[in-house]
Protein backbone atom coordinates (compact mmCIF):
# COMPACT_ATOMS: atom_id res chain seq x y z
CA UNK A 1 0.00 0.00 0.00
CA UNK A 2 1.48 2.87 -1.10
CA UNK A 3 0.84 6.58 0.39
CA UNK A 4 1.61 10.08 -1.41
CA UNK A 5 1.73 11.01 2.45
CA UNK A 6 2.95 9.54 5.35
CA UNK A 7 0.44 8.06 7.16
CA UNK A 8 0.35 9.95 10.91
CA UNK A 9 -0.10 7.31 13.57
CA UNK A 10 -0.72 8.36 17.09
CA UNK A 11 0.38 5.79 19.91
CA UNK A 12 -1.76 5.90 22.93
CA UNK A 13 -0.05 3.16 25.66
CA UNK A 14 0.59 4.14 29.34
CA UNK A 15 3.25 1.11 29.35
CA UNK A 16 6.25 3.00 28.17
CA UNK A 17 8.43 -0.11 27.19
CA UNK A 18 5.31 -1.03 24.57
CA UNK A 19 4.49 2.43 23.44
CA UNK A 20 8.57 2.78 22.57
CA UNK A 21 8.66 -0.58 20.94
CA UNK A 22 5.57 -0.36 19.09
CA UNK A 23 7.07 3.09 17.94
CA UNK A 24 10.47 1.91 16.66
CA UNK A 25 8.16 -1.09 14.57
CA UNK A 26 5.83 1.30 12.84
CA UNK A 27 8.91 4.00 11.96
CA UNK A 28 10.30 1.29 9.58
CA UNK A 29 7.48 0.60 7.75
CA UNK A 30 8.01 3.52 4.60
CA UNK A 31 4.55 4.64 4.70
CA UNK A 32 3.54 4.89 8.44
CA UNK A 33 5.34 7.46 10.98
CA UNK A 34 4.91 7.85 14.41
CA UNK A 35 3.51 11.70 14.64
CA UNK A 36 3.43 11.30 18.72
CA UNK A 37 2.68 9.31 22.27
CA UNK A 38 0.63 9.38 24.61
CA UNK A 39 0.86 7.87 28.40
CA UNK A 40 -2.34 9.10 29.83
CA UNK A 41 -5.53 9.77 29.26
CA UNK A 42 -6.00 13.33 29.60
CA UNK A 43 -3.39 14.12 27.10
CA UNK A 44 -5.05 12.31 24.12
CA UNK A 45 -7.16 15.27 22.96
CA UNK A 46 -4.89 18.04 22.90
CA UNK A 47 -2.83 15.80 20.97
CA UNK A 48 -5.25 14.99 18.26
CA UNK A 49 -5.88 18.25 18.11
CA UNK A 50 -1.80 19.55 17.95
CA UNK A 51 -0.70 16.30 15.97
CA UNK A 52 -3.93 15.59 13.78
CA UNK A 53 -2.82 11.86 13.04
CA UNK A 54 -4.60 9.85 10.68
CA UNK A 55 -4.72 7.04 12.83
CA UNK A 56 -5.03 6.04 16.40
CA UNK A 57 -4.05 2.57 18.36
CA UNK A 58 -5.22 2.80 21.51
CA UNK A 59 -4.55 1.00 24.63
CA UNK A 60 -8.30 -0.39 26.20
CA UNK A 61 -7.27 0.36 30.16
CA UNK A 62 -5.44 3.58 30.57
CA UNK A 63 -4.76 3.47 34.21
CA UNK A 64 -8.28 2.71 34.52
CA UNK A 65 -10.13 5.09 32.11
CA UNK A 66 -12.33 2.88 29.52
CA UNK A 67 -10.12 3.06 26.18
CA UNK A 68 -13.43 2.31 24.18
CA UNK A 69 -15.50 5.02 25.97
CA UNK A 70 -12.33 7.15 24.79
CA UNK A 71 -12.61 5.39 21.55
CA UNK A 72 -15.84 6.39 21.46
CA UNK A 73 -15.68 10.25 22.14
CA UNK A 74 -12.44 10.10 19.65
CA UNK A 75 -14.52 8.72 16.12
CA UNK A 76 -17.70 11.21 17.05
CA UNK A 77 -15.44 14.84 17.36
CA UNK A 78 -13.37 13.39 14.38
CA UNK A 79 -14.73 11.16 12.59
CA UNK A 80 -11.81 11.39 9.78
CA UNK A 81 -9.55 9.61 12.13
CA UNK A 82 -9.30 5.85 12.57
CA UNK A 83 -9.22 3.98 15.54
CA UNK A 84 -7.69 0.54 16.69
CA UNK A 85 -7.80 -0.62 19.69
CA UNK A 86 -4.61 -2.71 21.03
CA UNK A 87 -5.05 -4.11 24.14
CA UNK A 88 -3.72 -7.51 26.17
CA UNK A 89 -7.96 -8.27 27.22
CA UNK A 90 -8.46 -11.72 24.75
CA UNK A 91 -12.12 -10.99 25.54
CA UNK A 92 -14.88 -11.47 22.97
CA UNK A 93 -17.06 -9.35 25.31
CA UNK A 94 -14.68 -5.83 24.64
CA UNK A 95 -14.09 -6.71 20.74
CA UNK A 96 -17.80 -6.63 20.35
CA UNK A 97 -18.77 -3.66 22.56
CA UNK A 98 -15.84 -1.80 20.36
CA UNK A 99 -17.34 -3.22 17.09
CA UNK A 100 -20.61 -2.20 18.06
CA UNK A 101 -19.62 1.75 18.44
CA UNK A 102 -18.14 2.31 15.37
CA UNK A 103 -14.12 1.58 16.41
CA UNK A 104 -12.53 -0.13 13.36
CA UNK A 105 -10.23 -2.22 14.92
CA UNK A 106 -9.09 -4.93 17.86
CA UNK A 107 -6.03 -6.23 17.95
CA UNK A 108 -4.51 -8.11 20.56
CA UNK A 109 -0.34 -7.07 21.84
CA UNK A 110 0.44 -10.42 21.69
CA UNK A 111 -0.61 -10.07 17.64
CA UNK A 112 2.35 -10.77 15.38
CA UNK A 113 3.86 -7.84 13.00
CA UNK A 114 2.40 -8.97 10.04
CA UNK A 115 -0.68 -9.38 11.74
CA UNK A 116 -0.66 -5.51 13.41
CA UNK A 117 0.40 -4.66 9.54
CA UNK A 118 -1.68 -6.07 8.08
CA UNK A 119 -4.90 -4.40 10.46
CA UNK A 120 -3.27 -1.03 9.82
CA UNK A 121 -3.43 -1.41 5.73
CA UNK A 122 -7.23 -2.71 5.89
CA UNK A 123 -8.37 0.18 8.34
CA UNK A 124 -6.53 2.87 6.55
CA UNK A 125 -8.37 1.14 3.09
CA UNK A 126 -11.50 1.97 4.49
CA UNK A 127 -12.21 -1.57 5.80
CA UNK A 128 -12.56 -3.15 9.82
CA UNK A 129 -10.17 -5.45 11.24
CA UNK A 130 -11.18 -7.22 14.34
CA UNK A 131 -8.52 -10.22 15.54
CA UNK A 132 -9.89 -13.66 15.04
CA UNK A 133 -7.68 -15.07 17.54
CA UNK A 134 -10.33 -13.53 20.21
CA UNK A 135 -11.61 -16.63 21.94
CA UNK A 136 -15.13 -17.32 22.41
CA UNK A 137 -16.75 -16.21 25.90
CA UNK A 138 -16.74 -19.96 27.06
CA UNK A 139 -13.19 -20.10 26.43
CA UNK A 140 -12.50 -17.33 28.51
CA UNK A 141 -10.69 -17.38 31.85
CA UNK A 142 -10.35 -14.41 34.56
CA UNK A 143 -12.30 -11.71 35.66
CA UNK A 144 -12.80 -9.73 32.50
CA UNK A 145 -15.07 -13.12 31.21
CA UNK A 146 -18.87 -13.29 30.51
CA UNK A 147 -19.49 -15.96 32.81
CA UNK A 148 -17.48 -14.40 35.73
CA UNK A 149 -19.80 -11.00 35.04
CA UNK A 150 -22.77 -12.66 34.10
CA UNK A 151 -22.53 -14.89 37.26
CA UNK A 152 -22.26 -12.45 39.95
CA UNK A 153 -24.58 -10.11 37.67
CA UNK A 154 -21.38 -7.62 37.39
CA UNK A 155 -20.67 -4.84 34.13
CA UNK A 156 -17.53 -3.89 32.78
CA UNK A 157 -17.63 -0.59 34.08
CA UNK A 158 -18.48 -2.03 37.83
CA UNK A 159 -15.66 -4.18 37.57
CA UNK A 160 -13.87 -1.11 36.15
CA UNK A 161 -14.76 1.01 39.34
CA UNK A 162 -13.99 -2.29 41.77
CA UNK A 163 -10.23 -2.56 40.63
CA UNK A 164 -10.27 1.57 40.81
CA UNK A 165 -11.34 1.27 44.80
CA UNK A 166 -8.67 -1.79 45.37
CA UNK A 167 -6.24 0.63 44.17
CA UNK A 168 -7.24 3.07 46.67
CA UNK A 169 -9.21 5.68 44.59
CA UNK A 170 -12.02 8.22 45.78
CA UNK A 171 -15.54 8.33 44.42
CA UNK A 172 -14.04 11.68 43.16
CA UNK A 173 -10.96 10.64 41.70
CA UNK A 174 -13.37 7.75 40.08
CA UNK A 175 -15.54 10.03 38.40
CA UNK A 176 -12.79 12.00 36.93
CA UNK A 177 -10.63 9.14 35.44
CA UNK A 178 -13.96 7.81 33.88
CA UNK A 179 -15.19 10.79 33.04
CA UNK A 180 -18.75 10.38 35.04
CA UNK A 181 -20.39 12.26 38.17
CA UNK A 182 -20.20 11.93 41.37
CA UNK A 183 -23.51 10.67 41.90
CA UNK A 184 -23.28 8.26 38.83
CA UNK A 185 -20.42 6.61 41.00
CA UNK A 186 -22.02 6.27 44.14
CA UNK A 187 -24.92 4.66 42.39
CA UNK A 188 -22.29 2.05 41.02
CA UNK A 189 -20.93 1.58 44.11
CA UNK A 190 -24.12 1.04 45.65
CA UNK A 191 -25.13 -1.37 43.26
CA UNK A 192 -21.34 -3.12 43.46
CA UNK A 193 -22.07 -3.56 47.15
CA UNK A 194 -26.06 -5.09 46.99
CA UNK A 195 -24.98 -7.55 44.04
CA UNK A 196 -22.12 -9.01 46.38
CA UNK A 197 -24.02 -8.88 49.39
CA UNK A 198 -20.81 -6.68 50.60
CA UNK A 199 -21.42 -3.97 53.38
CA UNK A 200 -17.74 -2.91 54.31
CA UNK A 201 -15.16 -1.22 51.19
CA UNK A 202 -12.62 -3.84 53.07
CA UNK A 203 -14.75 -6.81 52.46
CA UNK A 204 -15.25 -5.42 48.27
CA UNK A 205 -11.53 -5.06 48.34
CA UNK A 206 -10.61 -8.50 49.49
CA UNK A 207 -13.39 -9.26 46.52
CA UNK A 208 -10.98 -8.20 43.90
CA UNK A 209 -8.17 -9.57 45.70
CA UNK A 210 -9.19 -12.76 45.53
CA UNK A 211 -10.73 -12.70 41.78
CA UNK A 212 -7.53 -10.71 40.69
CA UNK A 213 -9.61 -7.68 39.56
Amino acid sequence: MTHAVQTRILLVDDHHIFNEGLKRLINEQPDYSVCGQVYQSKDIFPAIESLRPHLILLDINLKGVNGIDIGKRIIKDYPAIKVIVLTMYNQSKLLEESRKIGLHGYLLKDATTVKLLAGIEDVLGGKYYFDEAIVAPSQQEGPFTDSFAQKLNLTFREIEIIRLIKNGHTNEQIAEQLHLSFFTIKTHRKNIHFKLGLSKVTELIDFAVKNGI
